[in-house]
């Protein structure tokens, strides 16, 4: 019995100190707290946000569809920010009208304002408009855009990428301002054969871009790529000339652009030159937009694309558009366009659209 009573003893004896233990090392509710914040912190630096686009086109061709025409998930953030600049960030975006897929997916550090590294899947350095994040003025992209930055199923390469590819990016301002970069630049080395694509022959595309700020309000940018592109199927051939090697087929673009913007004001123009193999392309807009209420502009295009300069097959387009924006999340835009073509095999056509951008 003795016995007995001395293991219970000992026994409560040792849950009695490993109590005692436990609650000296617990953390005190002022850590408890600490650790909150912390954790709310990291949280604050994670965005997720999205936007969706429904339009509605009716044509001279009988067309008269509403059509889902982005649907988009982003989620990205800071990860590290440091002294003088210093800055870690990430992006994810994914596009889930039609069939869903990756549209971003890229990781860069900054040490300094003059330099940073970019890895991933990202949109590549050329034409403003695309790669400036504007907010579009017009319901569709110039065709420039459209014919020679990959970005739907019209781009003369056919490839169709929305704009991005697969690569390493060097970009930084190597003279700043106040809370701007005077001087800025990006160096992309990419596969060149779109996004979510392995490259097709043993090249890569390089693209470079010089972009000068002489004040807030203006912009203007001249853009390079080269590249060799696999076009070895015969109707490639064709299409952009018996060269020697059709696996890696010469592709280049360069051309420039300025943007001016005020309150009220917004002027934009660009110019690109284009070869591909032996066909020569070129294109350019001008835009202009007023607004002339706080929450409703209108906006003005003219347009052209020459996709071979030697045979003057030109594509023309005049868009007039009406904006409305009650709320920072909505966008309401109606667009009438009429495109000419040179081509006697196509009509000119006048096409009204609607489109809707609701973002969160």
């Amino acid at each position: 019995m003795r016995k007995c009573f001395t293991i219970v003893v000992a026994l409560l004896s040792v849950l009695t100190t490993s109590a005692q233990e436990y609650y000296d090392d617990a953390p005190t509710l002022a850590q408890r707290l600490s650790n909150l914040e912390n954790k709310v912190s990291i949280l604050d630096k994670i965005k997720l946000s999205g936007w969706s686009q429904i339009k509605y086109t009716l044509d001279d061709n009988d067309v008269s569809t509403f059509q889902l025409h982005r649907a988009r998930l982003f989620i990205g953030g800071d990860i590290y920010n440091g002294k003088k600049g210093a800055k870690a960030e990430f992006r994810i975006q994914t596009e889930f009208a039609g069939t869903p897929k990756l549209v971003d997916l890229w990781v860069r550090y900054r040490p300094f304002k003059a330099f940073g590294v970019q890895l991933g899947q990202f949109k590549f350095p050329l034409l403003m408009e695309f790669t400036d994040n504007y907010e579009v003025e017009v319901i569709d992209f110039a065709l420039a855009i459209q014919r020679l930055q990959r970005v739907g199923q019209g781009d003369i390469t056919g490839i169709s990428s929305m704009g991005r590819d697969i690569g390493l990016q060097f970009y930084g301002d190597l003279i700043s301002g106040d809370g701007y970069g005077i001087l800025s630049y990006n160096l992309a080395v990419l596969n060149g054969n779109g996004a979510n694509t392995r490259d097709s022959n043993k090249s890569k595309d390089v693209a470079g871009r010089l972009i000068l700020r002489p004040s807030k309000r203006l912009t203007v940018a001249a853009y390079y790529l080269r590249g060799e592109a696999n076009f070895s199927t015969p109707d490639l051939i064709e299409r952009f000339g018996n060269v020697q090697s059709p696996q890696y087929t010469l592709v280049q673009r360069y051309g420039g652009g300025a943007h001016y913007a005020t309150n009220r004001l917004i002027v934009r123009a660009e110019y690109i030159r284009a070869k591909t193999g032996h066909l020569h392309s070129e294109g350019a807009y001008l835009l202009t937009q007023y607004a002339f209420m706080k929450k409703v502009s209108a906006a003005v295009r003219l347009d052209y694309f020459d996709d071979d300069v030697y045979t003057k097959a030109c594509e023309q387009c005049y868009v007039v558009g009406l904006n409305y924006k009650p709320w920072p999340m909505l966008l309401l835009q109606l667009n009438y366009t009429h495109k000419r073509y040179n081509e006697n095999e196509q009509n000119n056509t006048n096409v009204m659209g609607i489109m809707t951008t609701i973002r969160f």
